[in-house]
């Protein structure tokens, strides 16, 4: 399914994410030895095991209530609004709207369980470059996430 953001608040998301010296680790990447302090066997590991300097800049694709974007910039991007987080409501998937369509498209798009993907600071830059002076879209299914490349995307 594709899901459309609000282009200035990702591209404000990604600036707080390439300006942030640590990041938030995905759960994919709290397991990869690559970011861990010291390998990490025994057990299962923590964020107390991460080096949150070896994280790359990007952001989080999060399906849990609704699908948004957010910086995985350290400290958080606070919302004006009060909320912990900055984020980026997929226009098709955004529950403070009036419709209930919202979880439907979760649904479809992110699947039935909840949790966040790495998305690099790159390949969103090229999403902002491909997608123009339009929103931004990303491709998403339970199983798949495509970004537009560069290359005459719609």
């Amino acid at each position: 399914m594709k899901l459309h953001f609000d282009r200035a608040l990702v591209a404000r998301l990604l600036a707080h994410a390439e300006a942030a010296k640590t990041h938030s680790p995905t759960l994919d990447q709290l397991f990869s030895p690559e970011y861990q302090k010291e390998r990490v066997i025994d057990r299962v590991p923590t964020h107390e095991d991460i080096d949150e300097t070896r994280i790359p800049a990007g952001l989080m694709l999060v399906g849990d209530q609704g699908v948004y974007l957010m910086s995985n910039g350290k400290p958080c991007l606070p919302d004006p609004d009060g909320a912990p987080n900055l984020v980026a409501y997929a226009k098709e998937a955004d529950p403070r709207g009036s419709s209930s369509d919202w979880y439907d498209a979760k649904l479809a798009s992110f699947g039935g369980d909840d949790g966040a993907e790495f998305l690099s600071a790159e390949v969103i830059r090229q999403a902002l470059e491909a997608t123009g002076d339009r929103p931004v879209w990303i491709d998403v299914s339970p199983t798949d996430i495509r970004a537009p490349c560069l290359s005459g995307a719609q």
